[in-house]
């Protein structure tokens, strides 16, 4: 929108991460929830040692009752991997979860949160739900879809609306082998990185909420999506009971079929080679079987795609034929029945798909629409 035909938005003072607060008494959380109170709106966050949100540890828990005012509670830092790391001065996750639960189902305090779904579950494992709820992402998605956004992601609308680069989780953690787990990275830093995304996320929404109404966006945030969120956080708590004894006698099946397909193959090619090798097996189809239609690409290895071997399949190619049914083995068994068996909670025993709410559908990882979608009985009625 141009200057002049835009909403009127809150001044926003400069983001200063060092101004952010370790709160480690139980006093200072006390004033923080008064704080919270009294603003009736709060960005909330939570930091965790997994992106998978049914099986994240709670580390700690952000808060920010106006742009700028955010602060830090640490809950599960140590300084180590084994049973005799250390922990700094923090608070215990039952005087949190006692604290701050009435704040965080308090119906006259508004909590927002990027991606707030994620939150949602981590807060209600450790028991503390959380009404009533804004969601940026949610609302960069309702309003900015078609633009050029890389993505709806805090780091990428934070560059985008407020022109700020956050600190980025690499920055605190580390890359490769050095990389260490949240919750031992320090707490000063903690406090900055995490602080940041909570005020980062109440500076997102003084800008994203005017527009809502501003661009006729309100009717399908608040009546179809922002209602959506609660539903489908609760559907992936309650995720999806799987037959493994199924998974597992197809992914043996698939197996047999495949070793038998590996045979016939390589009995067509003269010779044993790796099937999953597209370079080997475009040197076994054109250099030494000599059939047509071999292209070399950049790399300088022949094209082995679905559509080469589809084409000499309709052309008689009799290992063509055999190559595209062992593709279609090796994948359903890797994608489905071997990643599903390994995906199966240990504790509930059921597959939690994590659902993105920022898409035309509603897509979920592992992809179980698509099992479903081969006909394959595998899901159990609850009894």
């Amino acid at each position: 929108l141009a200057t002049s035909d835009a909403p009127d938005f809150l001044d926003l003072p400069p983001i200063d991460c060092g101004a952010y607060e370790t709160v480690t008494t139980i006093e200072r959380l006390e004033a923080w929830i008064a704080d919270a109170n009294a603003s009736g709106t709060i960005a909330i966050d939570t930091e965790t040692d997994s992106l998978d949100s049914m099986a994240a540890n709670l580390v700690g828990i952000c808060l920010a009752t106006a742009p700028g005012r955010a602060c830090y509670i640490p809950i599960g830092h140590r300084s180590g991997d084994d049973m005799f790391a250390e922990a700094p001065p923090q608070l215990s996750l039952n005087d949190v979860t006692r604290l701050l639960r009435p704040l965080l189902v308090d119906p006259s305090v508004l909590k927002i949160g990027h991606n707030i779904k994620y939150d949602i579950n981590v807060l209600i494992r450790h028991g503390m739900d959380v009404s009533p709820i804004d969601d940026t992402m949610v609302m960069s998605f309702d309003l900015d879809a078609g633009q050029s956004l890389a993505g709806h992601g805090m780091d990428e609308v934070a560059h985008a609306v407020l022109e700020h680069s956050c600190i980025t989780f690499k920055d605190v953690t580390g890359t490769g082998k050095k990389a260490i787990s949240f919750a031992q990275v320090p707490l000063d830093q903690a406090t900055q990185y995490g602080g940041e995304d909570a005020d980062v996320t109440w500076r997102l929404w003084t800008r994203f909420k005017p527009r809502l109404a501003y661009e006729g966006a309100t009717r399908i945030y608040e009546m179809v999506d922002r209602p959506l969120i609660p539903v489908v956080a609760g559907m992936e708590r309650a995720g999806i009971k799987v037959d493994r004894d199924q998974l597992s006698q197809l992914s043996s099946r698939f197996a047999q079929e495949m070793a038998r397909l590996e045979e016939e193959i390589q009995t067509e090619a003269g010779q044993p080679f790796q099937i999953g090798s597209t370079q080997q097996l475009g040197a076994i189809l054109f250099d030494k079987m000599g059939l047509k239609g071999g292209k070399k690409g950049k790399s300088g290895a022949y094209s082995t795609d679905v559509t080469v071997l589809e084409k000499m399949k309709a052309e008689g190619v009799a290992i063509a034929g055999l190559v595209l049914e062992w593709r279609q083995l090796a994948k359903l068994k890797s994608t489905y029945t071997d990643a599903l068996q390994a995906q199966i909670d240990r504790d509930t025993g059921r597959v939690h798909t994590s659902y993105s709410l920022t898409g035309a559908q509603l897509l979920g990882r592992p992809d179980l629409e698509g099992l479903a979608s081969l006909g394959l009985d595998l899901f159990l009625k609850p009894r």
